[in-house]
């Protein structure tokens, strides 16, 4: 069925194509090309190109009697009489129809600088044999620029024919002609065009040896690709000379090492024993692609006796071979004398590793001072492969350890884990050491799901340590925001408040009522505003200023009006003020009277600054009459001017005269006060 289906299909196109008119059109007739030859040698920039046009329809012609006739006329374009853009254009079709037939006239254009390089042009498509002997035989007497053309084209084509004839040409006394003539026998690349350009490099003009350098590389590489090793390896080898560019040379080294397997390890171990600084990057990252044996192991022993540089290096590529032997080695840089090295042993190992990397990091853990550096131990046993086996393996030496290990290893373990690690993190706030203690609950504040809020607030409210207690309380601030019953967020803290032992906690106890925020946790704090102890009414006063809505407002006012301290009225003008500000997207007379409140309790330019600040954005005439008396306090007049411009450009619109009129009076001069 498929064949018969084919055999259906070709035919269609077949008979398609019997029907469809050719490419062009009608053919063109002699008196039709030899028209368009006339009025094309005449060709001047500038004018109607409707002649090459027609050629280039002509061109697509499939019958090849029109092709030939075609090809003539193109040829007879090619005359001294014709002009350069005729000649050029000529040369351009000849590269696409052109046979045999044109290759005289071609190749008498490259006996001039101003016609060679459009002949090249044409030359250049020609399929090998009878346009190469046009080029080589033109070589010898072509002048100037044509010999650079002519010679660029050989080298382009890979003329082995004109290997000798460039070597000739690359002893000449141009420099430019010589540069030319040793970068045409690179391109051509066999063994020939080597031994030529070998022969020019021991005495060679100091101003050709970037030419013959690049030429070396492309036949190394030309022999290589043809899988002549043979021919290409001494090539690379001399390319190693520490008088080449050190890019040569990375290059060469490399290439060799893929080149010859066989030998690619010892290569790279006498480059690790060598003192060549400028090869040792190349080798170490070809370690990785060695075969498999004893590799490992070998790089392994090279690894401490390397300079911190050339380990870092080391460390690479031995992650990207992966085996025991690699990742041995790796751990065993955990240990190394220098920072550098240990950092990448530490990051590289954490990407590889898996529970048997547990120990090597404790130890690390163990050994280390430096804080930062624990850190990426951490952070690399967080990344650790092996799933539940290694959180078990780092439980396991948790609870050999102490101080800073136990503490990075908990905080490795909550990260792994999540809140899964939540009863052994509780457990581990039980434990004598602080710094072990706060450990656990900087990793409870980010792991916590509300269930351990009780078993927070009791730390809060039984340890002694200052430095505890403030992260306990920051974890139980995360543990009762994560409780989505305000309610019973307040009955927990009020519960704690009621059995706190000493001062201390009861002012962390009260910084948490207003993440709780409702009705009997602002009671709670109304009926402590009354204590005795200073501490607890300042802890009090910094609990209502945060409190999360206005609820707190009269509260907060009482004090504002008639505080104990300053400090304390300094901190219920800020909660107010945060108050009002908020207040401000739902304007009406309750705000405006909040707003006197607060201006006929300021004492100082500093709370009138910080009113008007708020006041700016009460967008209500009401408020342009609190802020204008302001203009002339000169004290707070820069304020109160930014404050009546943003209130009169918000109500102009509803409320223009009034807008005006404060716009006027920032222009009149200021009373004296």
């Amino acid at each position: 069925m498929r064949t018969q289906f084919l055999r259906c299909l070709v035919f269609i196109c077949l008979a398609s194509a019997l029907v469809l008119p050719a490419r062009g059109g009608q053919a063109p007739t002699q008196a039709d090309i030899d028209k368009a030859v006339a009025e094309a040698a005449t060709y001047q920039p500038g004018q109607s190109r409707e002649p090459f046009r027609r050629f280039e329809e002509w061109v697509g012609q499939p019958s090849a009697g029109a092709r030939k006739r075609l090809e003539a006329g193109l040829v007879r374009m090619l005359a001294p009489t014709s002009t350069f853009e005729a000649r050029r254009f000529a040369c351009k079709q000849l590269g696409i129809i052109g046979s045999s037939r044109a290759l005289p006239a071609l190749g008498g254009l490259l006996k001039t600088e101003e016609t060679a390089g459009i002949a090249c042009l044409a030359l250049t498509t020609y399929p090998p044999g009878n346009a190469d002997e046009i080029l080589r035989a033109a070589l010898p007497s072509a002048p100037g620029a044509a010999r650079i053309q002519i010679i660029n084209t050989l080298g382009d084509r890979r003329d082995a024919k004109a290997v000798a004839l460039l070597a000739q040409t690359a002893a000449d006394a141009d420099p430019a002609v010589a540069m030319v003539a040793i970068a045409a026998l690179g391109k051509i690349g066999n063994e020939a065009a080597w031994k030529a350009i070998a022969s020019f490099s021991k005495d060679a003009n100091p101003a050709l040896q970037s030419a013959l350098t690049e030429a070396t590389v492309r036949c190394a590489d030309a022999l290589a690709g043809s899988g002549d090793r043979k021919a290409a390896m001494p090539i690379y080898e001399g390319l190693l000379a520490p008088s080449r560019p050190a890019y040569v040379r990375r290059a060469a080294l490399d290439t060799l090492l893929r080149l010859d397997k066989e030998h690619a390890q010892q290569r790279i171990l006498d480059v690790l024993h060598g003192s060549d600084s400028t090869l040792k990057p190349v080798a170490v990252a070809n370690v990785q692609a060695l075969p498999a044996g004893r590799a490992s192991e070998v790089f392994a022993a090279e690894l401490p006796r390397l300079e911190p540089q050339e380990q870092v290096w080391l460390i690479d590529s031995l992650a990207a071979r992966g085996d025991g032997p690699a990742c041995t080695a790796i751990g065993s840089s955990l240990a190394a004398p220098d920072a550098t090295v240990r950092r990448a042993a530490i990051n590289t190992l954490g990407r590889i590793g898996d529970t048997r990397s547990v120990p090597l990091f404790v130890s690390a853990l163990d050994q280390s001072k430096d804080a930062e550096e624990r850190r990426v131990v951490e952070s690399a046993l967080v990344s650790l492969r092996g799933g539940a086996q290694t959180d078990s393996a780092i439980v396991a030496a948790l609870k050999k350890s102490s101080g800073n290990t136990r503490a990075n290893l908990i905080s490795a373990l909550a990260r792994r884990q999540g809140a899964a690690a939540n009863a052994l993190l509780l457990a581990e706030t039980g434990q004598s050491d602080p710094m072990v203690v706060k450990a656990a609950l900087r990793a409870l504040s980010k792991t916590t799901t509300g269930v351990e809020a009780p078993a927070l607030l009791r730390l809060l409210t039984q340890t002694s340590d200052a430095e505890v207690r403030s992260e306990a309380e920051g974890a139980a601030a995360q543990a009762l925001a994560r409780m989505d019953d305000p309610a019973s967020r307040s009955s927990l803290v009020r519960a704690a408040l009621g059995s706190a032992p000493n001062v201390n906690s009861r002012i962390a106890l009260l910084g948490l009522l207003p993440g709780c925020s409702d009705d009997s946790a602002l009671a709670t704090l109304k009926a402590a505003a009354a204590d005795g102890d200073t501490r607890v009414r300042d802890a009090v006063v910094r609990a209502m200023a945060d409190w999360p809505n206005a609820a707190a407002w009269d509260a907060l006012a009482d004090i504002y009006r008639q505080p104990a301290t300053e400090s304390l009225r300094g901190l219920a003008l800020r909660g107010l003020v945060r108050f009002v500000g908020e207040e401000n997207a739902h304007p009406g007379a309750k705000l405006i009277e909040h707003y006197r409140v607060l201006l006929a309790g300021a004492r100082e330019d500093a709370d009138n600054r910080l009113i008007l600040g708020a006041l700016g954005g009460a967008a209500q005439p009401e408020a342009l009459d609190l802020a204008l008396p302001l203009l002339n306090n000169s004290g707070v007049r820069a304020e109160a001017e930014v404050a009546v411009k943003k209130l009169a450009e918000a109500i102009k619109a509803q409320h223009p005269k009034a807008a005006q009129d404060a716009l006027d009076r920032l222009q009149a001069k200021p009373k004296a006060e």
